[in-house]
């Protein structure tokens, strides 16, 4: 378990932060100088040997194994249910694209969903005429678990939601989310961003099918890379809706057989960037050694110690319920009467605040990792209050 000089020492491993205070973790994190070293260093050799080199490549097959099994390590699952992905919303299209939609099938999600959880189903809706319904997220389990259950009717197919919504920071239950899929034999599918590498996350326990998340937000990984749970038992039911090289065992043609990897690497295909997926190996094992309790601990103390300052900032609004120890690091505030836009550019530009607009452009995201501490939620603060100025 991290200590306080866990935080203070990962704090000055980030280059990013002698340049701005970095309060995006959920959008992108700023990245450890030993992650972005090594993936430098495999650029250098890839320039040297091409990146398929067999001796390379045989370096990187390696790589990509262990780093499914550290990803599995961290959210309870096994290494043979992880799929290495480029992002959320690619997990999202594939899995809507297996489950063999019909025109009338009714997909749930949330209305608190970031787009790369909502526009895959919207592009099956126009184009299958599916029944898509949202529920309404404000911080309230109970009436949010009667709400989904009053939505589910006997051709729902899937339900589609967020651990910890991207706006305001809700922690849903996803838990008792899933309990009501499983008996009645509808695929849950969840979006990980805001809660991977921020919070202690068992698939078992929460027991959806499919979670899915980037390696840039909490884990403070490469841009462009991601991964993917698949749960065993309904990996034969998930089959690809698409193939390529890397996601099968064996393959010929002619005659035309193949078989699929009998792992979610059946989902993995096409040219990937190796470099990316092995240097987030070492973001992943710094997450390892704080400790996830240790970090959803300190980003909740954050968020707590932010919603008593800027609640003596004039004119406050905020827009994160309180939601006590199981609460994220997300804390999502506006002023009276101003546009979350300029707000969040007067944060960046004025005061080297990164942070976003947020709430449908009504307030300010930020998002407080362990690496921050109390002086960036007073800068931040003091930057709202001078917007006027």
């Amino acid at each position: 378990m991290a200590d306080i000089s866990d935080f203070v020492e990962l704090r000055g491993t980030l280059p990013a932060l002698r340049h701005y205070r970095c309060l995006n973790s959920g959008g992108v994190a700023p990245t450890p100088q030993a992650t972005l070293d090594l993936q430098q260093a495999l650029y250098d050799r890839e320039a040297v040997m091409t990146t398929t080199n067999p001796e390379l490549y045989q370096v990187y097959t390696a790589e990509l194994q262990a780093l499914r099994g550290e990803i599995a390590a961290l959210i309870g699952a096994d290494a043979d249910e992880i799929a290495l992905i480029r992002a959320v919303s690619e997990s999202i299209s594939w899995v809507a694209a297996a489950l063999d939609l019909q025109q009338g099938d009714r997909v749930i999600l949330t209305n608190a969903e970031h787009p790369s959880g909502y526009l895959p189903w919207l592009t099956l809706r126009d184009r299958l005429g599916l029944d898509l319904v949202a529920i309404e997220v404000d911080g309230d389990d109970d009436a949010f678990l009667r709400d989904l259950e009053a939505a589910l009717t006997a051709n729902t197919r899937a339900i589609c939601l967020s651990h910890v919504t991207t706006e305001r920071g809700i922690v849903l239950p996803v838990d008792e989310v899933s309990a009501l899929a499983r008996e009645r034999g509808i695929v849950t599918v969840v979006d990980a961003a805001q809660s991977f590498a921020a919070r202690p996350t068992d698939v078992r326990q929460l027991d959806c099918d499919v979670m899915a998340f980037p390696a840039f937000k909490w884990s403070m990984g490469p841009y462009g890379v991601g991964a993917m749970y698949v749960r065993r038992e309904i990996q034969q039911r998930l089959n690809p809706s698409g193939s390529g090289g890397g996601a099968v065992s064996e393959a010929e043609f002619p005659p035309g057989s193949f078989r699929l990897h009998p792992t979610a690497e059946r989902y993995e295909f096409g040219a990937r960037p190796y470099a990316l997926y092995a240097a987030w190996r070492s973001s992943i094992q710094l997450v390892h050694d704080l400790g996830l309790e240790a970090i959803q601990q300190r980003c909740a103390a954050l968020a707590a110690d932010a919603r008593r300052i800027f609640g003596d900032v004039p004119g406050a609004q905020i827009k994160t319920p309180e939601q006590d120890a199981a609460r994220s690091g997300i804390f999502t505030v506006g002023l009276a009467g101003v546009s979350g836009m300029p707000l969040a550019e007067h944060c960046i530009k004025t005061h080297r605040i990164l942070c976003r607009a947020a709430d449908g452009y009504t307030a300010v995201r930020f998002s407080f990792h362990a690496f921050n501490d109390a002086s960036d939620i007073e800068a931040a603060a003091s930057a709202m209050k001078d917007y006027f100025s």
